[in-house]
């Protein structure tokens, strides 16, 4: 089967995918696992509050400073937090411009108006995206069924017909228990070779 007949959307994550991510363990003063940091975020219902678009910044960083127990202020966290994001990887845009158009592009990103709406994140490439579902913006988040659920219905196709891209074990899962396909991949190059794999690039 082509490409063309088989992929009717490529849905990406953003950071870890198309957005170098600093190491959070680094950046937070952590003392666990980088692997047990995402599940805990993932599952934080704090940060879903605020990546939904329920709470603002300062409520969202004293409950994590307060959960966690961190040793510094909201104030430090909120700091260490805008410093999370890197940039985007040298090779995101010319990956996401060679991908044939007849292929819709979308993003789903798990993120906050801060972060997005960073000169260096949209500004270089919201316009390169047929449609960014952006959980601040929708109220919905990964893993949630509901938020996969929200691409297949703006595009009117099948799960089998999205091709996603996310590198957090959690999302990749919910993702093909709901019949997407789904690949985990951390960083560009890996979504790259995945998308050579399955014939999207030369």
């Amino acid at each position: 089967m082509a490409y063309d007949e088989q992929f009717k959307v490529i849905l990406f994550d953003l950071g870890g995918v198309l957005l170098n991510l600093n190491d959070p363990i680094e950046t937070f003063g952590l003392k666990i696992s980088e692997v047990e940091f995402m599940e805990r975020w993932l599952r934080s219902p704090a940060v879903r509050e605020f990546e939904s678009g329920a709470i603002d910044a300062e409520s969202f960083a004293r409950r994590i400073v307060s959960d966690a127990e961190l040793p510094y202020d909201w104030q430090e966290f909120l700091q260490r937090f805008d410093s999370w994001p890197d940039r985007l990887f040298d090779e995101t845009i010319g990956v996401l411009n060679a991908i044939p158009n007849n292929i819709k592009l979308a993003l789903l990103s798990n993120i906050n108006a801060l972060h997005w709406n960073r000169d260096d994140i949209a500004g270089q490439i919201g316009e390169l995206f047929d449609h960014a579902f952006l959980s601040f913006k929708t109220g919905l988040v990964k893993p949630d069924r509901e938020a996969f659920e929200m691409v297949t219905k703006r595009y009117n196709c099948r799960q089998d017909e999205i091709l996603f891209f996310d590198d957090n074990p959690l999302n990749v899962s919910a993702a093909a228990n709901y019949g997407i396909q789904a690949v985990l991949v951390v960083g560009i190059a890996a979504a790259r070779q995945a998308l050579r794999k399955r014939g999207v690039l030369n």
